[in-house]
């Protein structure tokens, strides 16, 4: 039964914590990322011992923010035992990745995210999917909490709040997505840092796979459906690596007329990782589902075991008759 436990019942539950471990989902975004160093720092100003996971290469667009050096990767931790997990942003158990092996006994998992998806895998679970974010969800709970929010911590929020909002333009921005982006500028967050870190500057490589995957980009369903992919050796020959393929696309969904894009990676030769977008009513969670993915309405992902020529095929003829319906 999919249950959410009110605000209150959480923080008596993580009170009573004083060994606690934050972690991130697979290939973290900026919402993950902010959410996570957010949590971990009033954590640590309350006075428990935190260890916060950044589960994936850091995205180098995020490095300005004050407190990523304290994030530790899955292969770092020792395995130790903790009082409680907090999940955030992660939609299900598996988004963990390998960051279960390194746990000793059976903590509590409190879930906090904004996925439609979510299966509520937590013992606590604070499951908002009409928020703009899961940074919007920790600035709601950090004032319902009475919290002191700092310059650092709502820096790491607002930034999670600009990158899954769209820069506050997608669908799920509401009046409560600005009233706790009105909060968290009240703390006098480096704006200007925000903006050329994570919507201006991008690396050189990045541009490569952006060029590499436009190169051969595909309008199909006369218009409906864009979509791209780049493969294996191209993946190796560039170097590329997870944060070098964030927000690519953004430049599928973005072409005029466009209302359903797929982007298509292989990092491995026999794994291929797929992400959906989709706008004017379309949902991405469908065909996301149908290969054991999920989601947000406009926005899913899923990896799938197989070839790209064969993983591509499969997932095409998905949206063709999810279009066509």
């Amino acid at each position: 039964m999919k249950k959410n436990h009110n605000i209150a019942e959480l923080k008596q539950i993580i009170d009573r914590c004083d060994n606690l471990l934050v972690i991130s989902h697979i290939l973290p975004d900026g919402d993950n990322i902010g959410s996570v160093i957010a949590m971990m720092q009033m954590l640590r100003a309350k006075g428990k011992q935190v260890t916060a996971v950044i589960n994936g290469t850091l995205p180098p667009y995020y490095a300005f923010l004050s407190g990523v050096e304290a994030l530790v990767a899955p292969e770092q931790l020792e395995k130790a035992a903790y009082d409680a997990v907090l999940c955030l942003d992660m939609s299900d158990r598996d988004r963990g990745g390998e960051v279960w092996r390194k746990i000793k006994g059976t903590p509590l998992l409190i879930n906090i995210d904004h996925h439609i998806s979510n299966d509520y895998f937590g013992d606590y679970n604070y499951v908002k999917a009409e928020a703009s974010s899961t940074a919007e969800i920790v600035t709601s709970l950090f004032v319902a909490w009475q919290e002191p929010l700092t310059k650092e911590i709502a820096e790491a929020l607002y930034t999670g709040m600009v990158t899954d909002s769209g820069s506050f333009t997608y669908p799920s921005t509401s009046p409560q997505t600005m009233a706790m982006a009105a909060v968290l500028l009240e703390q006098n967050p480096d704006l200007e840092a925000i903006r050329e870190n994570v919507l201006e500057n991008v690396s050189f490589k990045r541009k490569k796979v952006l060029a590499a995957v436009l190169q051969d980009a595909v309008l199909a369903e006369n218009g409906l459906f864009c979509y791209g992919a780049i493969d294996y050796e191209q993946i190796k020959a560039l170097d590329a690596e997870g944060p070098d393929f964030e927000n690519i696309i953004d430049h599928l969904i973005g072409v005029i007329g466009v209302k359903y894009a797929v982007f298509f990676r292989a990092p491995e030769a026999d794994v291929v990782k797929i992400g959906f977008r989709a706008r004017g009513g379309l949902d991405a969670t469908v065909v996301a589902a149908e290969f054991g993915g999920g989601g947000h309405k406009a926005a899913a992902g899923c990896s799938v075991s197989g070839s790209l020529t064969q993983v591509k095929a499969a997932v095409l003829a998905a949206v063709h008759r999810y279009l066509g319906d």
